[in-house]
């Protein structure tokens, strides 16, 4: 039961990120779609929103990884900042050289271990109780 935890814990919190920063994309075509075109680079200011809305979800991500962790939240967290970063170096190297601005790839490799720590700062290391049986 306890490997199912940890599954959870990872592999929930990535794809709760990886879901709410899809999300924001189609809220952002809505109220922006002159901007939004298949194929073409979105504008700065979109994809500092967007930075924006994976910053939060990611500080998101990290707090539900420590939060839903049977055992030791630090390592769990650590595993998902290793998940997140190689599914990102991925991205990243297959934007390269489609016209993605550098900074924005780069940004994002940089906020996410950040992000991740902050959301970790909300469990903090309470003595837990035992009840008497």
């Amino acid at each position: 039961m306890k490997i199912l935890r940890t599954l959870a814990s990872v592999l929930g919190s990535y794809l709760a990120v990886f879901i709410l920063v899809a999300l924001s994309d189609p809220v952002l075509a809505h109220f922006y779609p002159a901007q939004y075109a298949r194929g073409e680079v979105p504008p700065d200011f979109l994809l500092w929103i967007s930075t924006l809305v994976f910053m939060v979800a990611t500080v998101l991500g990290g707090w539900l990884c420590v939060r839903l962790a049977p055992s030791r939240p630090g390592a769990h967290l650590f595993a998902l900042f290793v998940l997140g970063e190689l599914v990102g170096l991925g991205f990243t190297w297959r934007g390269w050289s489609q016209g993605w601005p550098h900074w924005y790839s780069l940004l994002w490799l940089i906020a996410w271990p950040v992000c991740l720590w902050f959301g970790g700062l909300g469990r903090r290391s309470a003595p837990r109780t035992r009840l008497a049986t």
